[in-house]
C-alpha cells in the first residue's frame, strides 16, 4: 500500500507535464496562425502600395 502512494505524484507529475506539452504545441499553432496572418496583411499592402504608386494620383483605379 505504502508503494502505491509513492506512484500518484509520478503519475500526476507525467500528466502535468503532458499537458503542458500540448499546451505548448496549442500556442505554438496560434502563433503561427498569427504569423500567417501578419503575412498576408504585409503582402497586401504592398499590393495596394504598388498600385497606388504606379498611377501617381495616389488612388486605385477600380473602373474595369
Amino acid at each position: 500500500m505504502i508503494g502505491s502512494v509513492g506512484g500518484a505524484p509520478g503519475l500526476a507529475t507525467a500528466l502535468m507535464k503532458e499537458k503542458t506539452a500540448m499546451q505548448d504545441v496549442e500556442v505554438a499553432v496560434v502563433k503561427k496562425g498569427q504569423d500567417l496572418e501578419k503575412a498576408k496583411g504585409e503582402s497586401a499592402l504592398k499590393l495596394i502600395d504598388s498600385a497606388s504608386g504606379s498611377l501617381g494620383s495616389g488612388r486605385i483605379d477600380v473602373r474595369v
